[in-house]
């Protein structure tokens, strides 16, 4: 039975799993073990390592379940381990972003917590969204770890909720449209309009192509004002800001909104209690890279509030994620 104190070592030494992760996916080991086990040193020669060191990096990562140790110094892909091989690029594109910059900025997390401001302003000078601007390639690389991470909820909310009673539709921060892309499927009815920034939208058109059918695609920022609609998708936007913001894109979204219109922000909500729970962990990386937070479900309702908008209903879907349906208080 683990001592109080070994457990705390174990959760004190999570760094060294977390970018072990990394180094194997940057040097592609999960692609070499795909077929078949191999040595060790046949990884190194292949990756180009020093194979004690790559060993001592595999032995980490085999009892987290990664590798399987068959014979010494000889491994084999288990199936956690194969979600990071390179044709299934969704975990492999968020292990390689969350410990690059975002990684680097956490060190700075007690400044997050003296100041409440995020950590990434001041180890990168200036916030993330901003420094992804200038950094197209790791800008490519989270749009790639967002899809990874949505994976299933899209279908999650198109499924969950009766978009019948509308005509159109606005995916407000939509990203690659995949969200979007789920819910015109589902609804024939509908016409869509995908909204970013120009950045995003140019990546949405090149990726989605055709297939956004009824579907226009319109550039501009969120905290100035958002294109006519009579239902509003959000979806894992407003958690990147803190109330003040989170409160301007709610409250032009209601500006724009037609008569009877609703705004849905699809978000998971943080559960009450101490049970262990992901979007904790979530939430204190919000904290520290964009300086935004994960939600409990009252303070959606007090958000809603502060935009002119009230809180519905809150509807479950099958993943990891709610929506929250608002009207015009």
């Amino acid at each position: 039975m683990t001592n109080p104190s070994q457990q705390i070592m174990r959760l004190g030494f999570g760094f060294a799993v977390s970018q072990a992760l990394r180094v194997v996916v940057e040097l592609g080991i999960p692609d070499l073990l795909a077929t078949s086990e191999q040595s060790v040193d046949e990884l190194a020669a292949a990756t180009q390592s020093n194979a004690d060191a790559l060993y001592r990096v595999m032995r980490l990562l085999a009892p987290e379940g990664v590798f399987r140790e068959l014979l010494p110094r000889h491994f084999e892909l288990t199936e956690v381990g194969a979600v990071l091989r390179s044709d299934r690029p969704g975990p492999r594109d968020f292990v390689r972003m969350i410990n690059s910059e975002a990684y680097l900025a956490f060190e700075q997390l007690l400044h997050s917590v003296r100041t409440g401001k995020p950590a990434f302003d001041k180890v990168f000078g200036s916030p993330r969204f901003d420094w992804l601007s200038e950094h197209p390639e790791q800008a490519a690389l989270f749009q790639r770890a967002m899809v990874a991470l949505g994976q299933g909820s899209n279908e999650a909310v198109a499924d969950a909720y009766d978009f019948k009673p509308f005509t159109r539709i606005v995916d407000v921060g939509g990203g690659h449209g995949q969200l979007l892309s789920a819910i015109l499927v589902r609804n024939p009815h509908l016409n869509g309009m995908l909204f970013d920034l120009p950045s995003g939208v140019a990546a949405a058109r090149q990726s989605a192509g055709g297939d956004l059918p009824r579907t226009e695609f319109f550039a501009g920022d969120f905290f100035e004002s958002v294109p006519t609609g009579d239902a509003y998708v959000i979806k894992k936007v407003i958690h990147d800001w803190e109330d003040g913001r989170a409160a301007v894109i709610l409250r032009n979204c209601r500006k724009a909104m037609l008569p009877n219109g609703k705004v849905l922000v699809a978000e998971t909500l943080v559960p009450p209690g101490d049970e262990p729970n992901q979007i904790k962990g979530i939430d204190v990386v919000m904290l520290a890279i964009t300086g935004g937070l994960e939600r409990t479900q009252a303070q959606y309702a007090r958000l809603f509030d502060a935009a002119g908008l009230r809180l519905e209903r809150v509807i479950q879907t099958r993943g990891p994620i709610s929506i929250l349906e608002a009207s015009a208080a």
